[in-house]
C-alpha cells in the first residue's frame, strides 16, 4: 500500500483552566482538540479524551469513530481527527470545527460541521484543521493569506504569529498536515515476488525429482495450487482497489450533484462545490482504465464534472482581433503604452516620438502632441481631456483639445529608481518604483503639484521588486511576477485572497480596473487568458484564447463591452460577455 510521508505542523494558544486546546500527532491519526469546562477541569477532561485516541490499538476507521462517541462529552467543543490509510484520507468532525485542503494553488473546504469525508491525497496537498476559537477569530481571507510556496512546519510558524495578535485566542488549536512524499507501493510487488521465488524453488527441486507417473501428477497439483495463489491475490488486491475507487466516486458524485443544485441558488459556492468534486476525483481519473464498471464509471463521471464546471466557470474561448492600427494616425506607428479614462484610450509611441488620442465607441483618432522629448514614452495616462506622459526625464503634460504640451510638468527626482509605471487618479500622479519598492505621489495643487511624497505608511514596506505594473481605484492593486495580486488601502496593505480560479495563475500577472470599472481584470499571459475577478476575490469568468498572441498591457472598457490587449506594438480586442 502506498504510504504518505508528511510534514506536519501544529498551532497551540494559551490555555486556561476553563479553556483548553491541543493537536494530536500518532502514526496513525492526526488531529485538534478543544474544551470548555465551566467547572475549570477542562485539560483534564481533554487530556482524558486524547489518552484515550492515542492508546487505541486498532486502527480501523470505524473502530476509531466509535471510540469518540464514546468519549465525546459536552464540555469537548471541537475534536477533529484526520487519519491517512494509504492514499486514502479520513476526516472526522465532532463538534464544531472546520477542515480546508490546499492543492495545487487551490483552497477548498472540506468539512465544517458534524460528519465525516473521505478523499485521496496527492503529493503536494495541505490539510488545514481548526478547532472552534481559531476557526472564529481567523477569517479565510487571514488563512489563505500567510499560505506561500512553504512547508507546513513553517506556515504553522506564521499562522502562530497572526493569532498572536488576535484577541481570545485561548482554546484555540490548529494543524497542518502536508503530503510532502508518497512512498510507492511495494506489497504488491513484494506478494507477487514471493510467489515467483516460491515457484522457483519448487521447479528447481522437482527437476531432481525422478521423472515417474506420479512426479508428473505432483508437478501439476503444484502449479495448480501456485496459480491459484496468485488468482487469489489479484482478487484481493482487485476488491482493495474497487472497494476504494467507490468510495471516492460516490463522494465525488455527492459532490457534484450538490454543485448542480447550488448552481441556480448560488454560483459561487456551486463552482466551489464542483471545484471540489473535480480535485477529489482527478488523481483517480489520471489511472483508471476502461477495465471495469467502476472505473469507466470514474472516468465518464470526472468529464461530467468538468465540462459542468466549464460551463459554469463562464470560460469563454475567442480569439483577441485587431481593434485599430495607430499606422493610419501615422506612417509606421507602433504602440508602446497605453492608459484609459472613459471613452478615451490614450496611445504612446515612441518609434514615432508621438503621442495619440482614440475614442473608443467610434474607433477613430488623432494625434494629440510629440517631437522632442518624446523619445522615450515608459506609461501614459489620462483625466478628463489632460494626458500625461511618463518619460526617462519627467512627466510631461498635454492637452486632447487644443494639443497643446507643457514640457517636464514634473521633472525628475533624484529619489525615483526604476520608475516606468505612472497612474493618475483623482487628479494625482502616482509612481510605481520597483527599484526602491516605493509608490510615490505628486498630489494636484492649484498651481500644479505637490513636492514627491510617499503614498506607503512608515510601517508598510513591501517587496515591489517583483511587481509588473499598478492600477488604482481608491486602493493600489500590483500584479507581480511570481503570480501575485498585491493591494493597499489608504497606505496599508490590504491583503486580497482570490478564490476560484481554475486553473491557478501563471507568472507575470498585469492587472486593470478603476473607480468606474465594476470587476478586477488580470491578464495571465503565460495561461493565454484574461481572468475576471470582483473586488472581493470571487472569481466571475475568463476569456481564453489559443494563438500565439503575447499581450504585456491591458485595459478594459467595460461600457463599451471591450478588453484590450497590448501585443507586439498592437492593439488587439475580446468582446465582454
Amino acid at each position: 500500500m502506498p504510504k504518505i510521508i508528511p510534514i506536519v505542523g501544529s498551532v497551540v494558544g494559551a490555555t486556561t483552566t476553563s479553556h483548553w486546546a491541543q493537536t494530536i500527532k500518532t502514526d496513525f491519526v492526526y488531529g485538534v482538540i478543544e474544551v470548555h469546562s465551566e467547572s475549570e477541569n477542562a485539560q483534564t477532561i481533554g487530556m482524558d479524551a486524547v489518552s484515550k485516541i492515542i492508546e487505541m490499538h486498532s486502527k480501523s476507521i470505524q473502530e476509531l469513530e466509535t471510540l469518540v462517541h464514546k468519549i465525546l462529552v459536552p464540555e469537548i467543543q471541537s475534536l477533529i481527527l484526520f487519519t491517512p490509510v494509504g492514499l486514502e484520507t479520513h476526516v472526522f468532525i465532532a463538534g464544531v470545527g472546520a477542515v480546508y485542503v490546499k492543492r495545487e494553488g487551490q483552497y477548498a473546504k472540506l468539512l465544517d460541521k458534524s460528519g465525516s469525508i473521505s478523499g485521496v491525497a496527492q503529493k503536494g496537498d495541505i490539510f488545514i484543521l481548526l478547532s472552534t476559537t481559531c476557526r472564529t477569530i481567523l477569517s479565510e481571507e487571514e488563512l489563505f493569506g500567510i499560505f506561500d510556496h512553504l512547508s507546513a512546519d513553517v506556515l504553522a510558524e506564521k499562522l502562530t504569529l497572526c493569532l498572536q495578535g488576535k484577541e481570545s485566542m485561548y482554546g484555540c488549536a490548529a494543524l497542518l498536515f502536508e503530503v510532502k512524499e508518497i512512498q510507492k507501493d511495494e506489497v504488491k510487488q513484494s506478494k507477487l515476488l514471493m510467489i515467483f521465488l516460491l515457484l522457483k524453488k519448487r521447479l528447481v527441486s522437482l527437476r531432481h525429482i525422478k521423472q515417474t507417473p506420479g512426479a508428473w501428477i505432483t508437478m501439476i497439483l503444484v502449479g495448480i495450487f501456485l496459480i491459484s495463489i496468485i488468482i487469489g491475490v489479484r482478487r484481493e488486491l482487485m476488491y482493495k482497489h474497487d472497494t476504494k475507487l467507490q468510495t471516492v466516486v460516490q463522494e465525488a458524485q455527492r459532490m457534484y450533484e450538490e454543485g448542480q443544485a447550488l448552481l441556480e441558488l448560488n454560483g459561487v459556492k456551486g463552482r466551489e462545490r464542483l471545484m471540489e468534486a473535480k480535485i477529489l476525483l482527478a488523481p483517480v481519473a489520471e489511472i483508471v482504465t476502461d477495465k471495469t464498471k467502476e472505473e469507466r464509471y470514474a472516468s465518464e463521471l470526472y468529464g461530467r464534472i468538468t465540462s459542468t464546471l466549464t460551463t459554469a466557470m463562464h470560460i469563454y474561448t475567442q480569439e483577441p482581433k485587431m481593434f485599430y492600427d495607430v499606422g493610419l494616425l501615422k506612417l509606421g506607428g507602433v504602440i508602446s503604452t497605453m492608459g484609459l479614462w472613459g471613452d478615451t484610450l490614450v496611445v504612446g509611441d515612441t518609434s514615432q516620438k508621438a503621442v495619440y488620442a482614440l475614442t473608443v465607441s467610434s474607433k477613430t483618432g488623432k494625434i494629440i502632441g510629440g517631437g522632442t522629448g518624446f523619445e522615450q514614452i515608459f506609461a501614459v495616462d489620462a483625466q478628463g481631456e489632460i494626458v500625461y506622459v511618463l518619460t526617462p526625464n519627467g512627466i510631461h503634460q498635454l492637452s486632447i483639445e487644443d494639443k497643446t504640451t507643457k514640457l517636464l510638468r514634473i521633472k525628475k527626482s533624484s529619489e525615483w529608481g526604476r520608475v516606468e509605471t505612472m497612474i493618475v487618479f483623482g487628479g494625482n500622479i502616482y509612481l510605481l518604483d520597483t527599484l526602491n519598492s516605493r509608490i510615490w505621489k505628486y498630489i494636484a495643487t492649484d498651481s500644479g503639484f505637490s513636492e514627491l511624497k510617499e503614498y506607503l505608511n512608515p510601517d508598510t514596506l513591501p517587496d515591489l521588486d517583483k511587481a509588473t505594473g499598478m492600477t488604482i481605484d481608491g486602493s493600489v492593486w500590483i500584479g507581480t511576477s511570481d503570480g501575485k495580486i498585491q493591494r493597499f488601502t489608504q497606505g496599508k496593505e490590504n491583503t486580497f485572497v482570490y478564490k476560484g480560479v481554475d486553473p491557478p495563475f501563471g507568472q507575470d500577472l498585469i492587472l486593470f480596473t478603476s473607480d468606474e470599472t465594476k470587476n478586477l481584470y488580470v491578464l495571465d499571459s503565460q495561461n493565454k487568458r484574461v481572468v475576471v475577478l470582483d473586488k472581493d476575490g470571487i472569481y466571475l469568468a475568463q476569456y481564453v484564447w489559443t494563438g500565439d498572441l503575447n499581450p504585456n498591457q491591458l485595459v478594459v472598457a467595460e461600457k463599451q463591452g471591450k478588453i484590450l490587449l497590448l501585443a507586439a506594438g498592437k492593439l488587439y480586442s475580446l468582446d465582454l460577455k
